[in-house]
């Protein structure tokens, strides 16, 4: 028989957790042995290569595409005159954008436009540069408008569209009777307002003149049998009275502020000589109160300034007011801007001046006009070569004689 074999105790997995120091290997090796799952799991594996599919690419969203607008081109085919009147209607209506970009167009035809320059300097300006931020308030009147008050303070019709933005009114044109408008406290302004602070108020009418003891006249009665009297023939109007018969009287009297209390009441608009008029008045007195009253003197020369320069057009005679005001008012922009211009414009008709002259051979007319144009601009290079040229010509001649 054979001998029965006594089965040998096996390590219970009880035990393992007792054993958690003894390596792994040994331990399955006291139980019998690896299984062949077991011997691949002790073994060092060789890396996994997994299969992947290549990622799905996401659908493309479709952006949502803002439309560009296009860019503002000048009017075409129009004459300059009638580009400027397109930009002035423009700003009327609040369209800044088509009264610059017509503007700019303007000025590539008339470089020398000041006119246009401020139209333009009113729409890039920022309005804490444009106009100072104390102002007083005024109603607007009958038949009054925007450009009607800048004309009053500011001292330029043309300047209704920084006026509309002082006031944040985005269209100038669409201003009601009795609407309060801000004024900026520019010396203008302030000349103004004291201006028409002193003016009499209107004259009341008869019916309020008359008093009860005013002896009440009245026809006789008409007599019995007596043919009926005759209608009597409508009064004629009076003519309408010429406010600048007394401007000029004043003007030549010496009345220089009585002069533009008549202007101002009228709120004329005066032509290119009437303009030259009216800036004498306005110069006369501002070089009388220059001492007693600095801000309206400021104020009425830069307004000479401005009728020489813009309605006279004669810059030249626009230098000495325009000087006046800038040394009243240094902080002045808008005078510092008329006589850099005023001076620009003259030393241009002197400069063309010189050279007709040194083209008719006439070099002392020629020397002259750029001495002229040197002693408003020092560093006129062109003034400075030519002039040189011209006494070296001169010098030539004087020793071949």
């Amino acid at each position: 028989m054979h001998q029965r074999l006594q089965p040998q105790p096996i390590i219970g997995c009880r035990h393992f957790q007792a054993m958690a120091l003894v390596p792994a290997v040994a331990l399955l090796a006291s139980c019998g042995g690896m299984s062949m799952m077991q011997q691949q799991a002790a073994a060092p594996s060789a890396p996994m290569v997994v299969a992947t599919a290549p990622p799905t690419p996401l659908p493309m969203m479709a952006l949502p595409v803002e439309p560009v607008a296009p860019m503002l081109q000048p009017t075409p085919g129009i004459a300059a005159r009638e580009r400027f009147q397109v930009a002035v209607n423009a700003l009327q209506q609040g369209d800044s954008a088509r009264a610059e970009v017509e503007l700019k167009a303007y000025l590539l035809e008339v470089p020398n436009s000041a006119p246009a320059r401020n139209l333009l300097t009113q729409i890039q300006t920022p309005l804490d540069m444009l106009f100072p931020a104390d102002s007083f308030t005024v109603q607007l009147g009958q038949n009054e408008t925007l450009s009607s008050l800048s004309g009053i303070y500011l001292g330029d019709v043309l300047g209704f569209y920084g006026l509309a933005r002082y006031n944040g009114i985005e269209n100038p044109s669409r201003v009601a009777l009795g609407q309060m408008i801000r004024i900026p406290r520019t010396p203008s302004a302030i000349a103004a307002q004291a201006m028409r602070a002193s003016m009499p108020a209107p004259q009341a009418s008869l019916t309020q003149q008359m008093t009860p003891t005013m002896p009440l006249v009245l026809a006789p009665p008409p007599q019995p049998g007596a043919p009926p009297r005759p209608a009597p023939p409508p009064a004629r109007p009076a003519p309408p009275r010429d406010p600048w018969v007394s401007i000029r009287q004043n003007v030549t009297a010496g009345r220089f502020e009585a002069a533009i209390r008549d202007a101002e009441t009228a709120r004329v608009t005066p032509d290119r000589n009437q303009a030259v008029i009216l800036a004498s008045a306005y110069v006369g007195n501002a070089k009388a109160t220059r001492m007693t009253n600095a801000t309206q003197a400021a104020a009425q020369a830069l307004r000479a300034g401005q009728l020489y320069l813009e309605t006279a057009n004669r810059p030249e005679d626009a230098i000495e007011p325009l000087e006046l005001a800038v040394m009243l008012a240094p902080m002045d922009n808008r005078a510092q801007m008329l006589l850099t211009t005023a001076k620009t414009r003259t030393t241009d008709v002197y400069y063309r001046n010189g050279v007709a002259a040194f083209q008719r051979q006439d070099l002392d007319g020629a020397i002259a006009a750029w001495d002229k144009v040197l002693a408003l601009d020092p560093n006129h290079k062109n003034a400075q070569l030519n002039r040189a040229q011209a006494i070296e010509l001169k010098q030539n001649l004087q020793r071949l004689r």
